[in-house]
């Protein structure tokens, strides 16, 4: 999932989990080059967007993690609503817990990888092990352009901990035996784009019931969240992706 937003239902969110646009979408889908009939998995799924352009684009079979079964209910009723609800299938799991049946041709972790008791480079091995050789992976996650002024810090909260600056964490990845390919940093109007259709969804689920003290309270969030976005986020964060390939040999990283 996003990492600086709360989780929200597959039919209120942004159609991608990251600020990516439906061009840069596209290029993802065309970059993995998976073959007919091969295997796509998503590491934090969340509204399935970009597993489903995968599916539908590249005639293959794909499976969505995501973080409990009421996500995984909210994303089988999207991929049955676009067609693909035969070639894709959603678990309410970790990648922990989560066991490929064959190899895999790429790998999406557009949510990020680590969790506080597993290094990036360790989480980052294990797909490496799933992947066939020439699989692709495709690690995207928000990074600081800056150190957050005190009241953006305090916004981001625990979200914010797990932030690096760029070049860390293709570092880490490369030294778990990938072969990086290419790096983009998204655009400000993708980063824009992507704030402002979580904020209108955020406002939108809040509506729903709009004198239940929860949706008072995403309200709140949703413009505390926003305003400071424009504010300070802004110019603080950025978002990239990185591709990598596993190699036929193993890399050394000296």
């Amino acid at each position: 999932m996003d990492p600086v937003h709360a989780p929200l239902a597959a039919e209120d969110a942004p159609r991608y989990p990251a600020p990516v646009s439906a061009r840069r979408a596209l290029a993802i889908v065309e970059l993995l080059e998976v073959p007919p009939g091969g295997s796509v998995l998503d590491l934090g799924a969340g509204p399935a967007g970009l597993l489903l352009d995968v599916v539908a684009l590249c005639a293959c079979h794909g499976v969505g993690l995501v973080g409990s079964e009421t996500l995984a209910a909210g994303a089988r009723a999207v991929a049955e609503r676009e067609g693909l609800g035969e070639r894709i299938e959603f678990r309410a799991t970790s990648a922990l817990a989560f066991a490929p049946p064959r190899r895999l041709d790429a790998v999406l972790g557009l949510g990020g990888l680590g969790r506080p008791a597993e290094s990036l480079e360790d989480a980052a091995g294990r797909c490496l092990g799933w992947l066939r050789t020439g699989g692709v992976f495709v690690y995207g996650e928000a990074f600081l352009r800056r150190a957050p002024v005190p009241a953006y810090r305090a916004l981001l909260g625990a979200a914010g901990e797990g932030l690096r600056m760029p070049g860390v964490s293709a570092r880490a990845i490369v030294a778990a035996g990938f072969e990086l390919m290419l790096t983009a940093v998204l655009s400000e109007s993708e980063w824009d784009a992507h704030e402002s259709a979580a904020y209108r969804a955020s406002l939108r689920r809040a509506a729903l019931d709009p004198d239940d003290a929860a949706a008072a309270a995403r309200r709140e969030r949703a413009e505390r969240w926003y305003q400071g976005y424009w504010r300070h986020g802004r110019d603080t964060l950025g978002y990239a992706l990185h591709a990598f390939r596993k190699p036929r040999l193993a890399l050394h990283v000296v």
